[in-house]
């Protein structure tokens, strides 16, 4: 059995990533109408330009989800990604996103 850790995240963004070809998904949570910060699904993003320097909270590890968190990475915005289980990430990706050093 797999040990879990639960992690308290504040931030004044969220970005949820978790539906499948463009058909939104905003999952029910409990609290979230009182969320005083963006929520936006994927097919709304267009740039993280606007998040520069915020916390942002990306829900879901899918093509979407990585895409816009490296973009938002990018753009210098403090990123976190919330994923259901593991997933295979080329290290190079991984250092890049965590430390925000351009390797190549």
């Amino acid at each position: 059995m797999s040990k879990c850790t639960t992690v308290k995240f504040t931030a004044k963004f969220l970005v949820v990533a978790s539906g499948e070809n463009s058909a939104e998904n905003i999952p029910m949570i409990p609290g979230l109408e009182n969320f005083p910060g963006d929520v936006i699904h994927s097919s709304s993003y267009k740039s993280g330009k606007s998040y520069s320097s915020k916390n942002v909270l990306v829900v879901g590890s899918g093509n979407s989800g990585m895409e816009i968190a490296y973009d938002l990475a990018t753009h210098v915005a403090n990123t976190s990604i919330v994923i259901r289980s593991p997933v295979c990430t080329r290290t190079i990706y991984f250092h890049w996103v965590h430390e925000r050093k351009f390797l190549v």
